[in-house]
């Protein structure tokens, strides 16, 4: 249905692999094509590769205060969602005064962020969505409701020559009431204990112990504030996302490397931006195969340094999904991610991304809620859900995803194309019709408003937008094709697209499995034989309708 999150292993056989980061990547490098020639790169777009771009990469833009959540975010939200005795706490990135550096402010809210997550009684916010809020002049409680947290960090940082002022608050969501507050002195050689102190702090305001843990992933090893204060410049780098802030960002994270070698942390960040250049095809990071190789030996340097990094393990099984097609591989990267940290909502994001891969769409959706709970603000991860409520059928609980997606990143692609989809399914054919006109993406506007008009009874138009898709399309986008005929009831037609998908190794192919319309076919032998040809037989989602 979404064209093609997975792909190809080689020319003998199907080896089914997470599509992540580089193949969104490349989306975005075309989201602004006339519509021709966008080839695989457009039709293998969808939520898997936003929600590993953007939540492993950082770059989550950070817009104005969104709407008030509703629908699949706050249902994700309500208190009987989380473990009771846990903690759900928003760290919201701290106001710069004084001449303090905005990058700092960031970069110790998120730090803390990581420090409050090591505690077991707590959970955090993932900064993605908090930094959302940096603004927002709402109040307390509502900040909270939109967040799903039950507490709140908010605060200021000042700088006065080597010393960092700090003025905290903790506030419970629900009232406001400050449980804590404290004003921090500290010079800048304290700065790496500095999150660590503050969660501490949060911590007996609960009274919650703090057992003793391992060196903290994200400090270095030799304590050195220099490398600390590097990293932080990097990955400030790494969240304004342009190729020359990307360039950048590795200056930082290999000085960082040079000032504590055993450090693993950079090493992860440097992976992680070398594998966003290359899905960019930065002309400045050099051939494409060095930057490969240099990504995976970064990987395994994180890795082999910090082998309790879940960083580390996220970074290593994009490499190895992403790269080296290692879908065995990767898979075990990201379960041993989640063993040392189970409610990361990047790392459940890419165990939802197998889940949809292999058809599990039920494990799938409950994997997406859990990774809600702590990212409700995400739209990749809306609309992610959206896409897999719209293979169970569920198109109200699609809509209300999509909607989210669609208000907090309105330019994202193929969020008006699939809301489209949910709404004729409830019969608003023109609510569909305006959401898929609205579609930027040329493949899958024509995509949408093909079924659309159809829905609506309009014959002419559906057929303009299906024979463009044709024009445009047919070489790369038949999966799409046949599902249009297949909404139309012409069986012939629809089984000689998927046919010439299947020859041509279009990676959607494998997704008729849940694809509305074109599931429905799945007891004609056609459909079992091309199953049976892609070795992905066994059932993994309801028929659509």
């Amino acid at each position: 249905m979404a064209g093609g999150f997975l792909k190809r292993g080689n020319a003998d056989s199907i080896d089914v692999v997470i599509m992540g980061a580089l193949q969104w990547e490349e989306v975005m490098r075309h989201s602004s094509d006339a519509g021709r020639g966008s080839g695989n790169a457009t039709r293998g777009a969808l939520a898997a590769c936003l929600l590993l771009a953007l939540a492993l990469l950082g770059a989550c833009s950070q817009p104005a205060a969104p709407p008030p959540a509703t629908g699949v975010a706050a249902s994700a939200a309500t208190p009987a969602s989380a473990p009771t005795e846990h903690y759900l706490i928003g760290v919201l990135p701290l106001a710069t005064e004084g001449g303090a550096p905005a990058y700092l402010g960031d970069g110790i809210a998120r730090h803390v962020s990581d420090a409050l997550a090591r505690t077991p009684a707590l959970a955090t916010v993932a900064p993605a969505s908090a930094f959302r809020l940096r603004d927002s002049s709402e109040l307390t409680p509502r900040i909270g409701e939109r967040l799903g947290a039950t507490h709140l960090l908010r605060g200021k940082l000042e700088q006065r020559g080597d010393r960092l002022l700090l003025d905290l608050d903790f506030v419970r969501a629900s009232d406001g009431q400050t449980l804590w507050h404290e004003t921090l002195d500290r010079s800048a050689a304290e700065l790496p204990g500095l999150a660590d102190a503050i969660a501490a702090g949060i911590a007996k305001a609960l009274k919650v112990t703090r057992s003793p843990a391992a060196r903290a992933s994200d400090i270095p090893p030799s304590g050195s504030a220099l490398a600390y204060d590097t990293l932080l410049k990097g990955e400030w780098a790494v969240q304004r996302g342009d190729a020359a802030s990307l360039q950048a960002a590795l200056g930082f994270f290999a000085n960082a490397i040079t000032i504590d070698p055993l450090w693993g942390r950079p090493h992860a960040m440097q992976a992680l931006v070398r594998l966003r250049q290359l899905a960019q095809r930065d002309p400045a990071a050099g051939p494409i195969e060095p930057l490969r190789e240099q990504a995976r030996l970064d990987a395994e340097a994180a890795l082999k340094l910090d082998p309790d990094d879940p960083l580390a393990h996220r970074v290593r099984a994009l490499w190895l999904g992403d790269v080296a097609l290692d879908a065995v591989s990767a898979e075990q990267e990201v379960r041993d991610g989640l063993a040392l940290q189970p409610d990361d909502p990047a790392l459940l994001g890419m165990l939802a991304v197998r889940q949809i891969g292999f058809g599990q769409m039920d494990a799938a959706a409950a994997t997406l809620r859990q990774a809600l709970q702590r990212d409700l603000l995400s739209a990749p991860m809306l609309y992610q859900m959206g896409y897999v409520e719209l293979a169970l059928a569920d198109y109200s609980q699609a809509e209300a995803a999509l909607r989210q997606a669609r208000d907090l990143e309105p330019a994202m692609p193929l969020v008006n194309a699939f809301l489209a989809v949910a709404l004729f399914q409830q019969s608003r054919t023109r609510e569909a019709i305006d959401a898929a006109r609205n579609e930027p993406l040329p493949l899958w506007r024509d995509y949408a408003l093909a079924m659309a008009y159809w829905a609506a009874g309009d014959r002419a138009n559906s057929d303009t937008a299906l024979q463009s898709l044709i024009r445009d399309h047919g070489s790369d986008a038949p999966t799409q094709i046949a599902g249009i005929y297949a909404q139309r009831d012409d069986r012939e037609a629809l089984f000689h697209w998927l046919d010439v998908a299947r020859r041509s190794g279009d990676p959607g192919i494998v997704e008729i499995r849940y694809m509305p319309f074109v599931a429905r076919y799945s007891d004609d032998p056609r459909f079992k034989a091309i199953l049976s040809d892609l070795d992905i037989a066994g059932s993994g989602a309801p028929t659509g309708k």
